[in-house]
């Protein structure tokens, strides 16, 4: 079972990527913003915490850039009815604290802003690992003090924020993108954007 990987990213989605570890490329899914939090070393080798899942028809990687990340997710699937696949739309949607702190809350409405996750299936994470997070502790992100105004805006900013980058370098990114952001109508072209300037 693979725990670890450390090589080249090769190919980048907004939720997976290609890990070429010696000539092989490894198919990894991650939470949106993951490329944004791994730190390369000297020698452009990242590392990801590996989760593998195995059925009968496949063998698929789930990767993150802490093992903190990694046993949350462990923690999320652990609940009845939340597999691989929703555990990842789960740490997409939130941050780890945000994610935690709604468990904490009992914050159905937080949770239900996820895509995927109804009022029962929030009610049932909350109920199922409300004791089981008490362990865990994750860095708070700091409010974003906005500079590029609008609803488009302040989503794209938010959107970033969540995905783990650095408030000057999404302002930065930001200011850089006035132009297409004033004329955008919907969200994810604007986030594609964003995410190749930031890499």
């Amino acid at each position: 079972m693979i725990a670890s990987l450390k090589g080249h990213i090769q190919i980048l989605t907004m939720n997976s990527l290609i890990v070429d570890v010696n000539g092989v490329g490894y198919h990894v899914h991650v939470p949106l913003g993951t490329a944004g939090r791994i730190e390369p070393e000297a020698d452009g080798r990242a590392s990801f915490h590996i989760h593998t899942n195995v059925r009968e028809d496949a063998i698929t990687l789930f990767g993150f850039a802490t093992f903190e990340e990694k046993r949350l997710f462990m923690r999320l699937t652990s609940v009845s009815g939340i597999g691989p696949k929703m555990g990842l739309a789960v740490l997409s949607g939130l941050t780890p604290s945000d994610f935690i702190r709604a468990v904490r809350n009992s914050d159905v409405k937080a949770l239900t802003q996820i895509s995927g996750v109804g009022k029962k299936t929030a009610q049932r994470i909350i109920l199922e690992l409300k004791s089981a997070v008490d362990d865990f502790e994750f860095a708070e992100l700091a409010p974003a003090d906005p500079s590029v105004g609008g609803d488009m805006a302040d989503d794209l900013r938010s959107a970033l924020g969540n995905l783990g980058y650095r408030e000057n370098d999404v302002e930065q990114t930001l200011e850089n993108m006035k132009g297409s952001i004033e004329n955008a109508a919907d969200l994810e072209p604007l986030l594609r954007e964003a995410l190749k300037m930031l890499r």
